[in-house]
């Protein structure tokens, strides 16, 4: 039986749809679940989303991609990062769309195809300065008129990324989206015209209605989580995930023994301590070493101790807690909570990490209105 899992709760992952949708309307969704679903499990967040109709599903690979037809998704799907000229024929077998951020990709897929009788669907991709992916904006038209009079390149949609939409107070998401207007406005003086539109990320969703256009990117958001608490209060976010595990042992530990690696930490007294089946392997960062606090029975407990691979301690001392008894480390237990922006602060990260950083070994465990399914593996096939 799995110890360490990540509890999932679809209700909150669809009420999170539900909250975007209403910040944008009905124009189209593209879901992201790169990274596992941001941690959640790729597979399982994907269907969801396909039953509550989202128009794409976004990921940054295409491994990631095939992984997502291999297990039985025939929607449309948008590989973000740049290819390799050589994956052309996965992008064409699998009827997956590429973004195009560079000219020797465009030239390369467009022979490729044309090899094959083929058609490869893709999205222009313009870098407005956050000046990680996509076509500086004066070479924007070049390309277009480079593809116009190639039938198997299809360009159905024109895109970039903000840099700082969760930032509002920072004018350069205007500057951005000010110069994404000015290309789009001369493709479409010049005949082109795209059906997705798009540059909203989660936060942009919320702070820059302008830049709905005719789709929307949520990533983070729909897992009930944003850069800011603040920002999640402000959509009305539920988080999804739940990260918990149980107590394996009990310990007594005599005063001014060492407890785990390095000896790092030091009993001040007499203690009692609790050993967690949860470490750096399983995505608990190991900077949080004698600085994280979990949850034990509705109270919160002091960790103690270098966190290692697979374990970690906690002091349980004047306390009745025992063997078995489960341990929060992130999420909601009684009365108390300890959420994901605690962790990321303390670890000097932000919320993505954590939950992208667990590791395939913990569960996941998906709850739904009647019964829950345990997924173990990222590739696991199963019904809902």
């Amino acid at each position: 039986m799995a110890i360490t899992i990540a509890e999932i709760n679809t209700r909150n992952l669809r009420h999170n749809l539900q909250m975007v949708r209403q910040q944008v309307g009905n124009i189209p969704i593209l879901a992201m679940v790169k990274a596992n679903g941001y941690g959640h499990s790729v597979i399982d967040v994907s269907r969801i989303f396909r039953t509550e109709k989202v128009e794409y599903l976004g990921v940054a690979l295409i491994t990631e991609a095939k992984l997502l037809r291999d297990n039985g998704d025939n929607g449309k799907i948008l590989v973000m990062v740049s290819p390799e000229p050589t994956d052309a024929d996965t992008f064409i077998d699998s009827n997956i769309e590429t973004a195009f951020s560079s000219f020797d990709i465009v030239q390369a897929f467009e022979q490729r195809a044309r090899e094959r009788d083929a058609v490869i669907t893709g999205h222009l991709y313009v870098d407005t300065g956050m000046h990680r992916d996509g076509f500086p904006p004066k070479d924007a038209l070049a390309v277009m008129d480079y593809v116009k009079d190639k039938p198997n390149i299809n360009v159905v949609g024109l895109m970039t990324h903000l840099a700082t939409s969760d930032s509002p107070e920072i004018d350069f998401a205007d500057k951005q989206l000010s110069a994404f207007e000015k290309v789009r406005s001369s493709l479409e003086n010049a005949g082109f015209h795209f059906k997705y539109i798009h540059a909203a990320n989660s936060a942009g969703i919320a702070n820059y209605p302008k830049a709905h256009y005719s789709m929307v990117r949520p990533g983070i958001s729909l897992y009930g989580m944003m850069p800011t608490k603040q920002l999640a209060n402000k959509l009305n976010l539920k988080p999804v995930m739940t990260l918990k595990s149980r107590v394996m042992l009990v310990l007594n530990v005599p005063k001014g023994d060492f407890i785990g690696y390095s000896q790092t930490y030091t009993a001040q007294r007499d203690m009692v301590i609790a050993v967690v089946p949860m470490g750096y392997a399983d995505g608990l960062p190991r900077n949080l070493s004698n600085r994280f606090q979990v949850l034990i029975n509705g109270t919160r407990y002091n960790s103690v101790g270098s966190i290692c691979m697979d374990e970690f301690m906690v002091d349980i001392t004047d306390s009745d807690v025992k063997r078995g008894d489960e341990v929060v480390i992130f999420g909601k237990q009684g009365n108390e909570e300890i959420d994901v922006y605690e962790l990321a602060e303390l670890s000097y990260s932000i919320p993505y990490e954590r939950t992208a950083a667990i590791s395939q070994r913990v569960n996941r465990e998906f709850i739904y209105e009647s019964h829950r399914i345990t997924n173990s593996k990222f590739n696991i096939t199963h019904i809902m």
